[in-house]
């Protein structure tokens, strides 16, 4: 069975779970750092489990990282932790996203893959910021990969829009208006700290992400 929360949800798991194993294994960070990153991994197995009620494969990456997450002593990821049963619940999770293409149509899944950098840079900075990271670079490169997703995914709604005739459109105009305003005032929340040179904080980035949810929501009913 197919739910449409899945076309951004399972993007967003995959896309922060690429950036957290990449901070976790390659990020030069103290034991400390790598130890409060690695706790905020439940909150990736808090989506799987969400994903898993419409769709089993995401059981998959669920039970994978679930094993990884508690069998590791926080802090010791690179040097004790099993790095192959991370790297393993990674490729389960683009099975998992795989798994959800043949429910699509061709803008749909367009639009499911522009989500893996934008949904997930935005979870991965709001759990890297709430882990108090110092890896002052992912403050600006998540943003701006958050930005360049964000206007691809524009063009692919003005594609799925271009197969509807004027009729379809003018019910759906309100929809499409509003998931546009909202995510420009996402990226413009995202990137506050860099606009207005502010040390960045979780409650904006949180606002973000909402925003961006919202915007998903309202996507989901023309594509």
């Amino acid at each position: 069975m197919f739910t449409g929360y899945l076309t951004f949800l399972v993007p967003a798991l995959l896309g922060a779970q690429f950036i957290l194993t990449l901070v976790l294994t390659k990020g030069e960070i103290c034991p400390g750092q790598r130890g409060r990153v690695h706790k905020t991994l439940p909150v990736l197995l808090v989506g799987w489990l969400l994903a898993v009620v419409s769709h089993p494969i995401a059981l998959l990456p669920l039970l994978t990282l679930s094993y990884f997450t508690f069998q590791v002593k926080t802090g010791k990821t690179r040097d004790a932790g099993p790095l192959k049963v991370l790297y393993a619940a990674d490729a389960l999770a683009i099975l998992s996203w795989l798994g959800l293409l043949p429910s699509m149509s061709v803008p749909e899944m367009a639009l499911s893959l522009m989500a893996v950098p934008l949904f997930g840079a935005s979870l991965a900075h709001l759990l890297l910021t709430q882990a108090r990271t110092r890896l002052q670079a992912f403050h600006r490169i998540l943003p701006f990969t958050g930005f360049v997703s964000a206007m691809l995914s524009v063009l692919t709604m003005l594609w799925a829009l271009s197969g509807l005739d004027e009729s379809q459109l003018e019910l759906l105009v309100n929809d499409v208006v509003g998931a546009l305003v909202l995510l420009v005032l996402s990226l413009l929340v995202w990137a506050g700290h860099l606009l207005l040179t502010k040390t960045v904080n979780r409650w904006q980035l949180l606002a973000a992400s909402l925003l961006l949810v919202a915007s998903g929501s309202l996507q989901l009913a023309f594509i």
